[in-house]
């Protein structure tokens, strides 16, 4: 077996060679950076804590806009609470908030604390700082948007489609 690998050559790694660490997308690389075929072992500590909170930074603004629906799923049976709606059973008037709920409410169907509910808010399309820009699309849910795009396409295909017919 020892024979075998004396003869055999040695493949050498041609992107090793070529590759940038794109764990540090802050820095610009450089061509020392691209030459390298280790990542350096040590590094100081102080340039990384430097960095990371002007990194936290910009992936905070990055926020999808969640929209609430106003609607709770119980995880355990189902059983949705709609604050429109409120809860017949337990006196509780429409427009009531779930967060506003007594200790003691449980869940009409299985019994299941306000803990075993989830919200069913609808996460719309594009980051919160942008909903202001446009023409109202931003505010959209990807759902709306396709069927908006689609529906368009649709009308308009059949329109012109139409034009055949006309004599």
């Amino acid at each position: 077996l020892s024979f075998l690998s004396i003869h055999k050559p040695q493949k050498t790694h041609l992107f090793s060679l070529h590759s940038i660490d794109v764990s540090r997308e802050d820095k610009t690389p450089t061509l020392s950076d691209s030459t390298q075929t280790n990542p350096p072992t040590e590094s100081p500590p102080e340039e990384e804590e430097e960095e990371e909170p002007e990194f936290d930074k910009r992936r905070l603004e990055e926020k999808f806009a969640v929209l609430n629906t106003g609607i709770y799923e119980c995880r355990s049976c189902g059983y949705k609470y709609d604050e429109a709606v409120g809860d017949p059973s337990y006196p509780l008037p429409p427009g009531f908030q779930f967060d506003k709920l007594p200790d003691d409410w449980r869940c009409p169907t299985c019994g299941a604390a306000k803990s075993f509910f989830e919200s069913k808010s609808v996460e719309i399309a594009g980051f919160a700082q942008n909903q202001q820009y446009g023409l109202g699309g931003n505010a959209l849910t990807s759902g709306q948007k396709t069927i908006l795009i689609y529906g368009t396409l649709l009308f308009f295909f059949v329109l012109f489609l139409s034009g055949y017919f006309l004599q």
